[in-house]
């Protein structure tokens, strides 16, 4: 299904997946919209940075054909649309946008809502994170992180000092001593990068104790978890 689209996370919903993660970006007008890229070049059937559209002008954009011509119609949904649609879900939310002003907007919106309880913030921009803790303390927070040192006992020691409750390796730099130092420092582990052929590496993090990992295929993950 056409990812970040309301179609896709209702799709996941009926798996029986319980969260979702979704990534957001800011329109020329200010409005948060769900949108992987920042630009609308490769999920929809125009071009050009998402910040040089407005609100209106995104929602006219066709998010599914680029798929498959049975999505055709499909559009990119508000964060706001989001919350109050799936209102059972939690919602894995990635900070895509640039630098810190919208922020303030995305926390508000979530407090607004009363969804404080089922959301969680996530970024690879960690600058974003502690601003997010000052202005809402009680929301968990992750730190995706790369092939950045993030992995090491330092990253771990770092992730405390900045309050960070879960963090999102890529899979494949994932160890059993990754895993349990992070644990035993009472944070969580997230991975991500796993696709539809990735079905042994799926078995390997769960073996190592992974607390969640993030996949375009849950349907594979959720097999996996049954067999």
């Amino acid at each position: 299904y056409p990812e970040n689209t309301i179609l896709s996370f209702r799709k996941a919903l009926d798996l029986g997946v319980s969260r979702l993660e979704l990534d957001l970006q800011v329109t020329r007008d200010g409005d948060l919209v769900v949108l992987h890229d920042r630009t609308v070049d490769r999920t929809t059937d125009n071009s050009g940075a998402t910040t040089d559209f407005t609100l209106e002008e995104i929602r006219a954009l066709d998010a599914g054909s680029w798929l498959s011509d049975e999505f055709a119609g499909n559009r990119i949904p508000t964060f706001l649309e989001v919350l109050t649609e799936l209102p059972s879900a939690i919602l894995v939310t990635e900070l895509k946008f640039e630098g810190n002003a919208a922020i303030e907007d995305v926390l508000k919106l979530v407090h607004d809502q009363g969804a404080a309880e089922r959301v969680i913030i996530s970024s690879f921009d960690h600058a974003k994170l502690p601003v997010v803790k000052s202005i809402a303390p009680e929301l968990p927070v992750t730190a995706l992180t790369k092939a950045d040192g993030r992995t090491s006992r330092e990253g771990v020691e770092w992730a405390l000092s900045q309050e960070i409750d879960t963090l999102g390796p890529r899979c494949v730099e994932i160890t059993q001593d990754y895993v349990n130092t992070v644990h035993d420092a009472g944070l969580l582990v997230r991975a991500w990068g796993l696709g539809r052929d990735q079905g042994e590496e799926m078995t390997r993090l769960i073996e190592l104790g992974v607390d969640g990992m993030t996949t375009d295929c849950p349907d594979i993950l959720q097999k996996i978890l049954v067999s």
